[in-house]
């Protein structure tokens, strides 16, 4: 709260005294000088909060902002640790038969990382709260698990093949980021995209998965 100096009335001698039979009259008080609040205005807090996108993880904080990549899974890791206080211990992904790899989940109350340990394939993550420990957890359009049917295709949500209708479609992608030296496996012909996958049921998201793609048949 700012602190107020009262003003001070100075009155001078003279303006006390009669004179003759003239009406008693006083000397106009000073007028106080205008003081200027030395209070400074405090900085609005800023909201934590967790953004997907198709590249990685954003997390801002009163410390700003930081950033990791999908391609360095230590860097995510370390990211999602400084947000959380927490990095669980990881757990082995059993592959898909017929293919080599070796794969490690990161398991949040809300929030899966899928890891590469051979380093060969960058990490994924997938989103399954509106919260993780706390923080809100959202796309750059501001989308969470819970938000609508009807958000997501005012955001521009697109079926994943040409047959499925919005409407109805269980999975709409958001975004297209096109990947060199790819073919798309549901649109033979192009080039293989990147996009954040959404899971639907009911009209309502109950998943949302980045990076996901459409020329990967694992």
């Amino acid at each position: 709260m700012p602190r107020v100096l009262a003003p001070v009335l100075v009155l001078t001698a003279s303006a006390l005294l009669l004179l003759g039979c003239s009406s008693p009259t006083a000397a106009p008080s000073a007028s106080p000088a205008a003081t200027p609040s030395t209070s400074a205005s405090a900085e609005p807090e800023v909201e934590p909060q967790l953004v997907v996108t198709l590249d990685g993880l954003s997390f801002t904080d009163d410390g700003g902002t930081a950033t990791a990549e999908y391609a360095d899974s230590d860097a995510l890791l370390a990211l999602l640790e400084d947000a959380t206080g927490e990095l669980p211990e990881p757990e082995p992904v059993e592959g898909m038969e017929g293919y080599d790899v070796e794969m490690q989940a990161y398991v949040w109350d809300g929030l899966r990382v899928l890891t590469d340990t051979s380093g060969a394939s960058p990490a994924s993550i997938a989103v399954t709260a509106a919260e993780v420990d706390g923080i809100p957890v959202m796309t750059e359009e501001g989308l969470q698990v819970g938000s609508s049917r009807a958000d997501l295709l005012d955001a521009g949500a697109w079926a994943l093949v040409d047959e499925e209708d919005t409407a109805t479609a269980t999975e709409l992608g958001l975004g297209r980021q096109e990947v060199p030296d790819t073919q798309s496996l549901t649109h033979p012909g192009s080039v293989g995209i990147l996009y954040v996958l959404f899971l639907l049921e009911t009209d309502a998201v109950t998943q949302i998965q980045s990076p996901a793609n459409d020329f990967s048949d694992v």
